[in-house]
């Protein structure tokens, strides 16, 4: 009688440890956190140098304040919150030296990407709050000591014939010190309630919480200019424009680049930040899904993109980070411009400045490589038919 061979694959199945089984791990957190190990555990690679630009945001904003943030893709958790006094963020201290390949990142983004391709609702109102915070050098008195402003917006883009955009700012508004050093050297130097810091090639005033006085109540901005909700680059659109941008990645590359042409004399210097910018811009308007996937690959495309692993957004949600190489930033030194993305919606969590390295002044006030001076946070995003109620 002739014997039978023995399975030997069923065997090794059978031997299997259970929290070894596919099945088990599969959309587990142990099989997110080896997909962000792998995505982050690539050999280094030179990091090209850039040109260096100034130090500002300027994404895709409404027409009628530059400086507001739009939002980001879906409605999100809000993470705990710190006092304004708070670092603004925070990674391990980091320098110039680049920990992953661009490809790494570009492999990263990708997989965001197809998780931000998803159908979603549509109402009359896109509607965001955000988070914001940044951090200012004083020198007073011979005393350099670190200030963070901080504070909350909620922003309301009407998308229908007849509706207006509205921005809510300076909700819970705080200019404190950074640190508890921070707020010895303010005190040594007369706990000034006016301080003044050179920024941009300026100066620029800012008052003090000193936790007494009047707060001054939110101000309320219309933000829409007829019927154009935004602007990319140097153009006022329409929300029937921004319905209309490609989600072919080729095509939105082409139109932003388009774009790049028209606002050469934007204070963003170079066409690689321009288009990041322009780009995470995107993903945070009330465009169509496909566009923000779209988006993504075109941030994925652009040279010198990294992936930092898994990190931490300033409101304390986990997610996986991306960076540009770093340069020079005229008020810190050098740093880097920065995204972090929840993998698993595409949702886009935070846009950030980090620094790598400190100049003298930044350095004495207690700035060291790898500190957030810049931050914009979405807390929550979401369609609705129903216009902010304002202050």
């Amino acid at each position: 009688m002739a014997r039978t061979r023995p399975d030997v694959m069923k065997r090794l199945a059978n031997a299997r440890p259970p929290e070894l089984d596919p099945d088990q791990l599969a959309g587990s957190a142990r099989a997110r956190h080896d997909l962000i190990t792998i995505l982050a555990s690539t050999p280094e690679a030179p990091e090209p140098r850039w040109s260096a630009r100034l130090f500002t945001w300027r994404w895709a904003l409404p027409v009628a304040v530059a400086a507001a943030a739009v939002g980001a893709v879906v409605a999100l958790p809000e993470g705990p919150q710190g006092s304004g006094g708070a670092r603004a963020g925070a990674h391990p201290a980091t320098d110039d030296s680049p920990r992953h390949t661009p490809e790494n990142g570009r492999l990263a983004l990708l997989n965001v990407a197809a998780r931000a391709d998803r159908a979603t609702d549509e109402g009359t109102y896109w509607q965001t709050t955000t988070r914001s915070a940044w951090t200012g050098v004083v020198a007073s008195s011979g005393t350099a000591f670190a200030v963070v402003t901080s504070g909350m917006d909620q922003q309301s883009v009407g998308v229908r014939p007849g509706t207006e955009s509205l921005w809510i700012s300076g909700l819970d508004d705080r200019v404190v010190p950074r640190t508890e050093r921070d707020t010895s050297r303010w005190r040594a130097a007369g706990m000034p309630k006016d301080v003044t810091l050179a920024a941009k090639g300026g100066k620029l005033g800012l008052r003090m919480d000193t936790g007494s006085g009047k707060k001054k109540p939110p101000t309320v901005t219309r933000t829409n200019l007829g019927d154009r909700i935004a602007s990319l680059g140097a153009r006022n659109v329409t929300y029937a424009d921004l319905r209309e941008l490609p989600g072919d990645s080729a095509q939105l590359k082409a139109k932003l680049s388009e774009l790049y042409e028209e606002d050469r004399g934007s204070e963003i210097k170079g066409r690689t930040e321009w288009m990041w910018q322009q780009a995470a811009g995107l993903i945070r308007l009330p465009v169509k899904p496909a566009v923000r996937a779209a988006a993504y690959r075109v941030i994925a495309e652009l040279p010198g993109v990294r992936s930092l692993g898994e990190v931490t957004d300033p409101l304390g949600r986990k997610g996986i980070g991306f960076a540009l190489p770093a340069t020079d930033r005229p008020d810190y030194g050098t740093g880097r411009s920065e995204l972090i993305v929840d993998p698993a919606t595409g949702a886009l969590l935070a846009d950030q400045e980090t620094l790598t390295r400190p100049n003298a002044k930044a350095a004495e006030a207690g700035l060291t490589a790898g500190t957030v001076v810049n931050y914009n946070a979405t807390v929550t995003a979401k369609w609705t038919d129903r216009q902010l109620k304002t202050p």
